[in-house]
């Protein structure tokens, strides 16, 4: 069900407040601006050169620092503290001749910094996939999103199975207005599987 609110940031973690945004803003308690950008050494966040875009970026990931929050945070979910969320494609730069789909394209909201995907990990560094499954739906009941994505696949090489989940959240309308669809979908493979609700798929 679609949820329209107005948010209201903490205001010592507030983008617009900040007299700069470099990798070192942070957006949460122990999260920074360079979280969503550390996951590829080809992307740093000198690829967003304006102020004003480096401000809408930092207000889409404060919103995914909230979510990051109820997994990392020492105020985060009890079920969660023996395991790691962790960035693995955060803020996505486009190709040369690269065009994406900007109607529903993930890699398109990865560029806005609406779309972060995650893997949840355990003490090994291994990624839990029971676990997983448990986050998503935790999310599912517990934060509002635009479209939650659970997502499997097996294109490792090996063809052993990979999960993650891709968290799109809403465009934020000035000041920090936000419409949330609250879609939940699962994934195999790139073809979609369940929506609406959600799907273990242990092979």
């Amino acid at each position: 069900m679609a949820v329209i609110t107005t948010i209201v940031p903490n205001p010592l973690y507030n983008p617009v407040w900040q007299a700069d945004i470099t990798a070192k803003t942070k957006l949460g308690d122990g999260i920074t601006m360079s979280n969503f950008f550390g996951w590829s050494d080809a992307v740093t966040i000198n690829e967003v050169t304006k102020r004003s875009d480096r401000v809408t970026l930092a207000k889409q990931y404060y919103l995914h620092a909230e979510a990051i929050a109820t997994v990392n945070s020492t105020t985060g979910s009890k079920q969660f503290e023996d395991f790691r969320l962790i960035v693995s494609e955060g803020f996505y730069k486009t190709g040369p001749s690269e065009e994406l789909d900007i109607s529903d394209g993930i890699n398109h909201f990865k560029t806005t910094g609406q779309a972060v995907v995650y893997e949840l990990r355990n003490t090994k560094g291994d990624i839990a996939f029971s676990k997983t499954f448990d986050l998503a739906v935790y999310w599912k009941n517990t934060i509002n999103f635009n479209k939650l994505i659970l997502d499997y696949d097996t294109y490792n090489p090996d063809g052993t199975l990979h999960a993650c989940i891709i968290l799109i959240m809403p465009e934020i309308i000035s000041p920090w207005n936000v419409r949330y669809e609250n879609i939940v979908e699962t994934r195999f493979n790139n073809n979609v599987q369940t929506t609406n609700e959600l799907m273990e798929i242990l092979i």
